[in-house]
Formats: structure tokens, C-alpha cells, sequence
């Protein structure tokens, strides 16, 4: 697919109060990304975005780079405690200005689906990660309630809400897939636990002012329109939107080159 990958600009004054990870799930994430990254180099967050996991991994002893396409996004994140320290790059992640097998590791999270040439984020990983590398990423996507909110929202929208890149669907099957033509294997995939407080009553009151970017390429007269005919169908399916969305299993997925 061509185009040009998603950049974050317009949510980085907002970005951290959609997407707060409550704070054992961030240290399981934590945890296991300084566990698979194998100290054979630096390691790479494409999508560094306000530097969530990058600063507390940093704290941890990992050498990490950060690469975002959004320079107001990590704007957000040199204001932060250590923020100023740690090395970014902005730029596209189809593109790295960086040397052949240079770095010992990658990873990403929620960011495939905003790069419609996301094979060539794989292909670049490929160039880039030393043989013995690993890359670990955590697609994001949509599940339980909110996947059946926004299958619905599709049903009514259609392509203005399918996202660019990966999809948020079938994506760890396209992950699979997309890693093993460029010669590399899932080794571990890995739960992480996080606890929700949304509710969908909240989700309906968000989506009119366009905080996810999924909405993004919507009128937003038709998004209002749809968000009250999907409000009518959740009740219908759920009941009360007013009950917290049950938490969800997440699931990291950890490559390496195939033997």
C-alpha cells in the first residue's frame, strides 16, 4: 500500500491521557523488553512517541534511541524527567538513517498500523538488527467490546476507519506472515495484563472530538452521526455503558532471524 505513514503531531498535547498504561502493566512491559533485548548493541523504539516505555527502559540500564515521524510528540517527551538525554531521531521508520546491522534490537508498540508500507519497516529491521537481534512489537488492535464497537463503527464508515497499515483485525497473523518474507520467525508471544477503567459510555463521549486517530479521516458530521447510531446498538448489545470494559490480555510478540 502506498502513502504516507500517520504522524501524531496533532495528538501530542493529549496523547498520554489516552494512552496511560497503568503501572504494572509498564513495568511488566518493561521487564520483558529488558529481558529479550540481547546487549548486542543499541536498541531502537520506532514510535517513541512521549517516550512511555523509552525512558523507564533507559532507567533500567538499556541503551535506547528513540524514532518518531511527530516532532511536537517528542517535544512532550524531552520535557520529561530524562527526556533530555535520551537520543532521538524524527524521521519515517520505512527510511532508518542507520547503519547496516548497527543495532543489537527494536521495538515498537501501536505503530504498524499507521505505516501503509509496513513491510518496509520489517525490511529495514532486517537490515538494520545484528544476527542474534531481536525485534518486539505489541500491534495494538481492538478486543472484546471494543472490537465489537468498532466493527460496528466500520460497518457504518467503511474505509475512512480501516486503518492504513497493519489492520487492526487479523494483525498478528499479517505480523507473522510479513516477518517470515523477510526471513525472520516468532519466537515468544507474551501476555501483559491491563486494567481498564473506560467505560464504553466514556468511549461514545470521546469519539466525536477525534481523540483516536482511527477517526481521523472522518467529517465530522458523519462521525457524529455514526457514534449515535453505534451508542443505540451497544445498548442494545451491552446494557449498561456505564460498566467499566473488562481488562484485557495483550500480547507482545518477540522475533528473530530465522536459522
Amino acid at each position: 500500500m502506498s502513502g504516507a505513514s500517520v504522524s501524531f503531531d496533532r495528538a501530542a498535547a493529549y496523547y498520554d491521557e489516552t494512552r496511560v498504561t497503568d503501572p504494572d502493566a509498564l513495568r511488566a512491559v518493561v521487564d520483558l523488553l529488558a529481558s529479550v533485548m540481547p546487549g548486542r548493541g543499541p536498541v531502537i523504539e520506532l514510535g517513541v512517541g512521549t517516550g512511555q516505555i523509552a525512558l523507564p527502559l533507559v532507567a533500567r540500564g538499556v541503551d535506547v534511541t528513540g524514532l518518531d515521524l511527530s516532532a511536537d510528540m517528542m517535544t512532550v517527551l524531552r520535557a520529561k524527567p530524562g527526556g533530555p538525554s535520551l537520543p532521538l531521531i524524527q524521521g519515517d521508520a520505512t527510511r532508518l538513517p542507520i547503519a547496516d546491522g548497527s543495532l543489537g534490537g527494536a521495538y515498537m508498540r501501536w505503530v504498524l498500523h499507521l505505516i501503509p508500507d509496513w513491510m518496509g519497516v520489517l525490511r529495514e529491521l532486517d537490515r538494520t538488527v545484528v544476527t542474534g537481534g531481536t525485534v518486539a512489537i505489541e500491534p495494538g488492535g481492538f478486543s472484546g467490546p471494543f472490537r465489537e464497537t468498532y466493527l460496528r463503527y466500520r460497518e457504518i464508515l467503511g474505509d475512512a476507519v480501516v486503518a492504513v497499515g497493519l489492520t487492526a483485525v487479523d494483525r498478528d497473523e499479517q505480523l507473522d506472515e510479513g516477518f517470515a518474507l523477510v526471513g525472520w520467525a516468532l519466537q515468544d508471544e507474551v501476555p501483559v495484563m491491563y486494567e481498564r477503567t473506560t467505560t464504553l459510555q466514556e468511549v461514545f463521549d470521546e469519539v466525536p472530538s477525534k481523540r483516536w486517530s482511527w477517526t481521523w479521516r472522518v467529517p465530522d458530521d458523519e462521525l457524529a452521526s455514526a457514534t449515535e447510531e453505534v451508542r443505540a446498538w451497544a445498548i442494545q448489545r451491552f446494557g449498561d455503558l456505564d460498566r467499566p470494559i473488562p481488562s484485557e490480555h495483550v500480547h507482545w510478540r518477540v522475533y528473530r532471524r530465522a536459522a
